[in-house]
Protein backbone atom coordinates (compact mmCIF):
# COMPACT_ATOMS: atom_id res chain seq x y z
CA UNK A 1 0.00 0.00 0.00
CA UNK A 2 1.37 3.24 -0.77
CA UNK A 3 0.20 6.56 0.96
CA UNK A 4 0.08 10.20 0.28
CA UNK A 5 -0.61 11.79 3.37
CA UNK A 6 -2.78 12.73 4.68
CA UNK A 7 -4.67 10.29 3.97
CA UNK A 8 -8.62 9.63 4.28
CA UNK A 9 -8.18 7.22 7.54
CA UNK A 10 -10.98 4.55 6.35
CA UNK A 11 -9.71 4.64 2.59
CA UNK A 12 -6.25 3.20 4.85
CA UNK A 13 -7.85 1.05 7.35
CA UNK A 14 -10.49 -0.40 5.72
CA UNK A 15 -8.95 -2.58 2.58
CA UNK A 16 -6.08 -3.35 5.67
CA UNK A 17 -8.49 -4.99 7.83
CA UNK A 18 -10.23 -7.04 4.71
CA UNK A 19 -6.59 -8.20 3.76
CA UNK A 20 -5.98 -8.76 7.48
CA UNK A 21 -9.28 -10.76 7.93
CA UNK A 22 -8.80 -13.06 5.00
CA UNK A 23 -5.38 -14.59 6.12
CA UNK A 24 -6.85 -15.51 8.67
CA UNK A 25 -9.77 -16.95 7.51
CA UNK A 26 -7.89 -18.61 5.12
CA UNK A 27 -5.46 -20.14 7.98
CA UNK A 28 -2.00 -18.89 6.28
CA UNK A 29 -0.59 -15.64 4.81
CA UNK A 30 -2.31 -14.84 1.73
CA UNK A 31 -1.07 -11.48 1.82
CA UNK A 32 1.77 -9.87 3.18
CA UNK A 33 1.12 -6.47 3.53
CA UNK A 34 3.46 -3.59 3.45
CA UNK A 35 3.35 0.35 3.67
CA UNK A 36 4.99 2.38 1.86
CA UNK A 37 5.23 6.35 1.44
CA UNK A 38 6.15 9.33 -0.50
CA UNK A 39 7.06 11.46 2.60
CA UNK A 40 10.17 12.10 4.22
CA UNK A 41 8.71 11.39 7.40
CA UNK A 42 7.47 7.74 7.94
CA UNK A 43 4.79 8.95 10.91
CA UNK A 44 1.81 9.00 8.35
CA UNK A 45 -1.22 11.28 9.41
CA UNK A 46 -4.85 11.08 9.15
CA UNK A 47 -7.08 13.54 7.69
CA UNK A 48 -9.15 13.90 10.44
CA UNK A 49 -6.18 14.52 12.79
CA UNK A 50 -6.89 10.87 15.22
CA UNK A 51 -4.72 8.50 13.48
CA UNK A 52 -1.62 8.12 12.67
CA UNK A 53 1.02 5.25 12.12
CA UNK A 54 4.40 4.40 11.05
CA UNK A 55 4.81 3.55 7.74
CA UNK A 56 7.58 0.62 6.93
CA UNK A 57 9.48 2.75 3.73
CA UNK A 58 9.51 5.54 1.10
CA UNK A 59 8.33 3.96 -2.17
CA UNK A 60 11.79 4.99 -3.64
CA UNK A 61 13.53 2.59 -1.64
CA UNK A 62 11.43 -0.80 -2.07
CA UNK A 63 13.16 -3.76 -3.49
CA UNK A 64 12.12 -6.95 -4.99
CA UNK A 65 8.81 -7.62 -6.94
CA UNK A 66 5.42 -7.52 -5.33
CA UNK A 67 2.27 -8.65 -6.33
CA UNK A 68 -0.40 -6.11 -6.37
CA UNK A 69 -0.25 -2.32 -5.42
CA UNK A 70 -2.74 0.00 -3.46
CA UNK A 71 -2.42 3.80 -3.79
CA UNK A 72 -4.21 5.73 -0.83
CA UNK A 73 -4.32 9.76 -0.67
CA UNK A 74 -6.82 12.52 0.78
CA UNK A 75 -9.11 15.07 -0.44
CA UNK A 76 -5.97 17.59 -0.13
CA UNK A 77 -3.50 15.32 -1.78
CA UNK A 78 -5.07 14.38 -4.56
CA UNK A 79 -3.93 17.60 -5.90
CA UNK A 80 0.02 16.65 -5.39
CA UNK A 81 2.58 16.73 -7.54
CA UNK A 82 5.14 14.14 -7.31
CA UNK A 83 7.13 13.79 -10.22
CA UNK A 84 9.36 10.84 -8.47
CA UNK A 85 6.12 9.21 -7.46
CA UNK A 86 4.30 9.48 -10.94
CA UNK A 87 7.15 7.85 -12.75
CA UNK A 88 7.39 5.02 -10.08
CA UNK A 89 3.85 4.40 -10.67
CA UNK A 90 4.31 4.29 -14.07
CA UNK A 91 7.66 1.93 -14.30
CA UNK A 92 5.37 -0.84 -11.72
CA UNK A 93 2.07 -0.51 -13.57
CA UNK A 94 2.78 -2.82 -15.91
CA UNK A 95 5.09 -4.81 -13.48
CA UNK A 96 2.70 -5.61 -11.25
CA UNK A 97 -0.46 -8.13 -11.86
CA UNK A 98 -2.79 -5.02 -10.71
CA UNK A 99 -3.00 -1.61 -9.62
CA UNK A 100 -6.25 -0.18 -7.33
CA UNK A 101 -6.91 3.53 -6.11
CA UNK A 102 -8.90 4.18 -3.10
CA UNK A 103 -11.26 7.58 -3.66
CA UNK A 104 -9.35 10.08 -5.05
CA UNK A 105 -6.65 8.48 -5.33
CA UNK A 106 -7.89 8.12 -9.20
CA UNK A 107 -6.14 11.70 -9.74
CA UNK A 108 -2.85 10.46 -8.95
CA UNK A 109 -3.11 7.61 -11.40
CA UNK A 110 -4.46 10.21 -13.75
CA UNK A 111 -1.53 12.35 -13.20
CA UNK A 112 0.79 9.79 -13.59
CA UNK A 113 -1.20 8.99 -17.25
CA UNK A 114 -2.29 5.62 -15.77
CA UNK A 115 -5.83 6.11 -16.56
CA UNK A 116 -5.40 7.36 -20.17
CA UNK A 117 -8.07 5.88 -22.42
CA UNK A 118 -9.43 3.82 -19.70
CA UNK A 119 -12.52 4.06 -17.45
CA UNK A 120 -12.56 5.15 -14.00
CA UNK A 121 -14.45 6.07 -10.81
CA UNK A 122 -13.47 8.01 -7.71
CA UNK A 123 -15.98 9.48 -5.02
CA UNK A 124 -19.03 10.97 -6.78
CA UNK A 125 -18.38 14.28 -5.27
CA UNK A 126 -15.37 14.38 -7.30
CA UNK A 127 -16.19 12.84 -10.47
CA UNK A 128 -16.74 16.05 -12.62
CA UNK A 129 -13.84 17.16 -11.08
CA UNK A 130 -12.11 14.23 -12.53
CA UNK A 131 -13.62 14.40 -16.16
CA UNK A 132 -12.45 18.03 -16.61
CA UNK A 133 -8.92 18.02 -15.40
CA UNK A 134 -8.17 14.98 -16.89
CA UNK A 135 -10.04 14.56 -20.39
CA UNK A 136 -8.51 11.51 -21.38
CA UNK A 137 -9.62 9.42 -18.74
CA UNK A 138 -13.27 7.98 -19.28
CA UNK A 139 -15.21 8.70 -16.06
CA UNK A 140 -17.76 7.07 -14.83
CA UNK A 141 -18.23 8.32 -11.23
CA UNK A 142 -21.79 6.97 -10.37
CA UNK A 143 -20.16 3.25 -9.75
CA UNK A 144 -18.55 1.61 -7.01
CA UNK A 145 -15.35 0.07 -8.30
CA UNK A 146 -14.27 -0.34 -11.78
CA UNK A 147 -11.08 -2.65 -13.36
CA UNK A 148 -10.07 -2.16 -16.41
CA UNK A 149 -6.96 -3.86 -18.04
CA UNK A 150 -4.94 -4.25 -14.41
CA UNK A 151 -5.89 -0.86 -12.98
CA UNK A 152 -8.90 -0.35 -10.50
CA UNK A 153 -10.32 2.44 -9.21
CA UNK A 154 -12.61 2.93 -6.82
CA UNK A 155 -15.35 5.68 -4.78
CA UNK A 156 -13.74 5.24 -1.77
CA UNK A 157 -14.71 5.12 1.71
CA UNK A 158 -16.78 2.14 2.16
CA UNK A 159 -16.40 1.67 -1.35
CA UNK A 160 -12.49 0.77 -0.59
CA UNK A 161 -13.82 -2.16 1.92
CA UNK A 162 -16.11 -3.15 -1.71
CA UNK A 163 -12.33 -3.07 -3.40
CA UNK A 164 -10.19 -5.22 -1.18
CA UNK A 165 -13.02 -7.89 -1.13
CA UNK A 166 -13.15 -8.34 -4.85
CA UNK A 167 -9.53 -8.77 -4.86
CA UNK A 168 -10.15 -11.22 -2.13
CA UNK A 169 -12.15 -12.63 -4.15
CA UNK A 170 -9.44 -13.48 -7.10
CA UNK A 171 -6.83 -14.19 -4.81
CA UNK A 172 -8.88 -17.08 -2.37
CA UNK A 173 -12.54 -17.46 -3.91
CA UNK A 174 -15.76 -16.75 -3.22
CA UNK A 175 -16.29 -18.66 0.20
CA UNK A 176 -13.58 -16.26 1.88
CA UNK A 177 -14.39 -13.20 0.58
CA UNK A 178 -18.16 -13.71 1.81
CA UNK A 179 -16.91 -14.99 5.17
CA UNK A 180 -14.55 -11.89 5.45
CA UNK A 181 -18.09 -9.79 4.49
CA UNK A 182 -20.17 -11.27 7.23
CA UNK A 183 -17.55 -10.61 9.87
CA UNK A 184 -17.66 -6.86 8.83
CA UNK A 185 -21.78 -7.19 9.34
CA UNK A 186 -21.70 -5.79 6.08
CA UNK A 187 -25.60 -6.46 4.58
CA UNK A 188 -24.06 -8.09 1.08
CA UNK A 189 -20.79 -7.38 -0.79
CA UNK A 190 -21.41 -5.49 -3.88
CA UNK A 191 -20.32 -6.14 -7.54
CA UNK A 192 -18.43 -2.90 -9.28
CA UNK A 193 -21.28 -2.41 -11.71
CA UNK A 194 -23.51 -1.24 -8.70
CA UNK A 195 -24.23 2.65 -7.94
CA UNK A 196 -22.56 4.76 -5.26
CA UNK A 197 -25.85 6.38 -4.03
CA UNK A 198 -29.16 4.73 -3.94
CA UNK A 199 -32.68 6.53 -5.29
CA UNK A 200 -33.81 5.74 -1.71
CA UNK A 201 -31.18 7.57 -0.23
CA UNK A 202 -31.40 10.64 -3.11
CA UNK A 203 -35.01 10.92 -2.44
CA UNK A 204 -34.12 12.62 0.78
CA UNK A 205 -32.22 15.10 -0.70
CA UNK A 206 -35.38 17.40 -1.90
CA UNK A 207 -36.22 20.00 0.38
CA UNK A 208 -40.03 20.19 -0.58
CA UNK A 209 -42.39 18.49 1.37
CA UNK A 210 -45.22 17.90 -1.60
CA UNK A 211 -41.96 15.94 -3.32
CA UNK A 212 -41.01 14.19 -0.51
CA UNK A 213 -44.54 12.63 0.39
CA UNK A 214 -44.31 11.64 -3.08
CA UNK A 215 -41.84 9.97 -2.82
CA UNK A 216 -42.97 7.95 -0.54
CA UNK A 217 -46.00 7.28 -1.96
CA UNK A 218 -44.46 6.40 -5.21
CA UNK A 219 -42.38 3.53 -3.03
CA UNK A 220 -45.92 2.42 -1.40
CA UNK A 221 -46.99 2.07 -4.79
CA UNK A 222 -44.57 0.85 -7.17
CA UNK A 223 -46.40 -2.12 -8.06
CA UNK A 224 -49.04 0.58 -9.90
CA UNK A 225 -49.51 2.12 -13.36
CA UNK A 226 -47.55 4.96 -12.84
CA UNK A 227 -47.60 7.84 -15.02
CA UNK A 228 -46.47 11.27 -14.90
CA UNK A 229 -49.95 12.58 -15.04
CA UNK A 230 -50.99 10.36 -12.30
CA UNK A 231 -47.61 11.85 -9.96
CA UNK A 232 -49.16 15.03 -11.45
CA UNK A 233 -52.56 14.62 -10.18
CA UNK A 234 -51.18 13.34 -6.92
CA UNK A 235 -49.64 16.22 -5.84
CA UNK A 236 -52.03 18.68 -7.58
CA UNK A 237 -49.53 19.99 -9.70
CA UNK A 238 -49.61 20.15 -14.11
CA UNK A 239 -47.73 17.00 -15.60
CA UNK A 240 -45.15 20.17 -17.28
CA UNK A 241 -45.17 21.98 -13.85
CA UNK A 242 -43.93 18.55 -12.35
CA UNK A 243 -41.12 17.23 -14.87
CA UNK A 244 -40.13 20.95 -13.98
CA UNK A 245 -39.60 20.55 -10.78
CA UNK A 246 -38.68 16.87 -9.82
CA UNK A 247 -36.14 16.93 -12.20
CA UNK A 248 -35.00 20.19 -10.43
CA UNK A 249 -34.69 18.87 -7.13
CA UNK A 250 -33.64 15.30 -8.07
CA UNK A 251 -31.62 15.55 -10.97
CA UNK A 252 -34.03 13.18 -12.79
CA UNK A 253 -36.83 13.02 -14.56
CA UNK A 254 -39.97 11.54 -12.75
CA UNK A 255 -40.01 8.03 -14.96
CA UNK A 256 -36.78 7.83 -14.53
CA UNK A 257 -36.92 7.97 -10.96
CA UNK A 258 -39.39 5.43 -11.10
CA UNK A 259 -37.38 3.04 -12.77
CA UNK A 260 -34.99 3.15 -10.63
CA UNK A 261 -37.03 2.94 -7.64
CA UNK A 262 -38.29 -0.52 -8.95
CA UNK A 263 -35.07 -1.85 -10.07
CA UNK A 264 -34.49 -0.62 -6.42
CA UNK A 265 -37.22 -2.94 -4.97
CA UNK A 266 -36.17 -5.53 -7.12
CA UNK A 267 -32.35 -5.59 -5.58
CA UNK A 268 -33.74 -5.67 -1.84
CA UNK A 269 -36.40 -8.52 -3.15
CA UNK A 270 -33.60 -10.52 -4.67
CA UNK A 271 -31.62 -9.92 -0.94
CA UNK A 272 -34.15 -10.54 1.37
CA UNK A 273 -36.39 -13.31 0.02
CA UNK A 274 -36.16 -16.64 -2.13
CA UNK A 275 -39.00 -15.76 -4.53
CA UNK A 276 -38.33 -16.40 -8.23
CA UNK A 277 -38.05 -13.34 -10.47
CA UNK A 278 -41.66 -14.10 -11.53
CA UNK A 279 -42.86 -13.05 -8.09
CA UNK A 280 -40.98 -10.33 -7.97
CA UNK A 281 -41.24 -8.28 -11.08
CA UNK A 282 -45.04 -7.43 -11.12
CA UNK A 283 -44.70 -6.74 -7.19
CA UNK A 284 -41.98 -3.92 -8.20
CA UNK A 285 -44.29 -2.23 -11.17
CA UNK A 286 -42.69 -4.52 -13.93
CA UNK A 287 -44.90 -5.91 -16.68
CA UNK A 288 -43.45 -9.45 -16.73
CA UNK A 289 -39.86 -10.51 -15.44
CA UNK A 290 -38.08 -10.40 -18.84
CA UNK A 291 -38.90 -6.26 -18.59
CA UNK A 292 -37.19 -6.34 -15.46
CA UNK A 293 -34.26 -8.40 -15.98
CA UNK A 294 -33.69 -5.54 -18.85
CA UNK A 295 -33.95 -3.12 -16.58
CA UNK A 296 -31.77 -4.26 -14.11
CA UNK A 297 -29.40 -5.48 -16.49
CA UNK A 298 -29.17 -1.60 -17.66
CA UNK A 299 -29.06 0.16 -13.81
CA UNK A 300 -27.43 -2.30 -11.97
CA UNK A 301 -24.52 -3.59 -15.12
CA UNK A 302 -25.62 -7.50 -14.32
CA UNK A 303 -28.84 -9.96 -14.73
CA UNK A 304 -31.02 -10.48 -11.77
CA UNK A 305 -29.94 -14.07 -11.64
CA UNK A 306 -26.22 -12.98 -11.52
CA UNK A 307 -26.53 -10.56 -8.59
CA UNK A 308 -28.63 -13.21 -6.60
CA UNK A 309 -25.56 -15.47 -7.58
CA UNK A 310 -23.30 -13.02 -5.72
CA UNK A 311 -25.33 -12.92 -2.38
CA UNK A 312 -24.70 -15.70 0.48
CA UNK A 313 -28.89 -16.65 -0.01
CA UNK A 314 -28.51 -19.21 -2.44
CA UNK A 315 -31.47 -18.58 -5.28
CA UNK A 316 -34.80 -19.78 -4.86
CA UNK A 317 -35.24 -23.20 -7.15
CA UNK A 318 -38.04 -22.05 -8.85
CA UNK A 319 -36.49 -18.88 -10.08
CA UNK A 320 -34.39 -20.34 -12.67
CA UNK A 321 -37.50 -21.54 -14.08
CA UNK A 322 -39.12 -18.47 -14.39
CA UNK A 323 -37.04 -17.67 -17.32
CA UNK A 324 -36.29 -20.25 -19.82
CA UNK A 325 -33.18 -19.88 -21.35
CA UNK A 326 -31.50 -17.23 -18.74
CA UNK A 327 -28.61 -19.28 -17.79
CA UNK A 328 -27.24 -18.63 -21.81
CA UNK A 329 -28.16 -14.99 -21.41
CA UNK A 330 -26.10 -14.81 -18.44
CA UNK A 331 -23.08 -15.96 -19.25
Amino acid sequence: MVVVPPVEELDFVGPMQVFSAANRLAGKSVYIVEVATNARDMRVTGEGGLLSFLAQHRFSELEGSFDSLLLVCGVATRNARDAALFAWLRKMAPAVRRLGSVCVGAFLFAEAGLLNGKRATAHWKFGQELAKRFPKVRVESELLWIKDGNVYTSAGISAGVDLALAWVEEDCGVAIAQEVAREFVLFLRRSGGQKQLSVSLSAQASEMKALQELQVWITENLAKKLSVQVLADRVGMSVRNLERIFTRELGRTPLRYILQARVEAARHQLERTDRGLKQIAPACGFGNSDVMRRSFARLVGITPLQYRRRLSLPPASSSQNDMPGVRNRDS
